[in-house]
């Protein structure tokens, strides 16, 4: 048996925010690149995974009607502009845009069929645009949809695994995946984020770990390790979800997992 699945889909690069915004399309062939360099090693243990995109009830799992039409309206206005037009939190969207959040959509889901049906014992999603920033019905953090929220939402409703954990790590706060499962049974959230903001709302600090910026990969490490440690003790998860934002493996702060 395989033991990784590398699960992407070749519609997420084609999100086009331009090339002088903070999330642009260089992020994600970088991220493929690094993963075939290492081809010959990682032949046995690696399981290649094309994505599924996601359906309009995959995404409102998580997200309302209006939001998910807003953005299918939005993309459709910039294919016609043939550019990337302002959405909301700093986030833009293109032509390409509504097919790239479906498919990384998608990649969570069929990332979380092939560990479910035994084919691999994990799976890492390439996938763009991200996603943690993205609430019910609003978008932060340059995020459309949330992959992670649906997928966990998903587990529990379509496949009723118990407990479901997800792990959220970032120079931000998972804002977003907190707004949407926070109330629901049998979902945990953990946020190790770098920036030294707290997110007050969500109150218990052994959930919500803020490390300063420029502490260094060893300080946030330590405080990732102890949050996992209090989350499997006190949720043991039947299912674990981790949310990586990139944005924590800058100069200042870098995270070895």
């Amino acid at each position: 048996m395989k033991t990784t699945a590398f699960v992407t889909h070749s519609d997420c690069s084609l999100h086009d925010t331009g090339w002088a915004h903070p999330e642009h399309q260089g992020r994600l062939p970088a991220v493929a690149r690094a993963v075939y360099r290492d081809m010959l090693t990682l032949f046995e243990p690696l399981l290649e995974v094309e994505a599924v995109p996601a359906c309009d009830g995959d995404l409102l799992l998580a997200h309302s009607r209006e939001y998910v039409d807003r953005i299918r309206e939005r993309s459709s206005e910039a294919a016609a502009a043939g550019e990337a037009l302002p959405f909301e939190g700093g986030t833009r969207i293109s032509g390409a845009s509504w097919a790239a959040a479906t498919a990384a959509v998608g990649a969570a889901l069929t990332a979380a069929q092939v560990v479910l049906g035994g084919q691999v014992r994990n799976a890492f999603c390439a996938v763009r645009p991200p996603g943690h920033g993205a609430g019910v019905s609003s978008s932060r953090a340059y995020a459309l949809f949330n992959p992670v929220a649906v997928a966990a939402l998903a587990l529990r409703r379509r496949h009723g695994v118990a407990r479901v954990l997800i792990v959220e790590v970032g120079a931000r706060p998972g804002l977003g995946t907190y707004e949407i499962v926070d109330a629901v049974p049998g979902i945990e959230f953990v946020s190790v984020h770098a920036d030294g903001e707290p997110l007050e709302a969500a109150g218990s600090s052994e959930r919500i770990i803020a490390v300063p910026a420029g502490s260094g990969g060893e300080s946030m490490l330590a405080a990732l390790t102890a949050a996992l440690d209090h989350a499997f003790e006190s949720f043991p998860p039947d299912f674990l979800l981790m949310s990586l934002g990139c944005d924590a493996l800058g100069s200042e702060t870098m995270v070895t997992l």
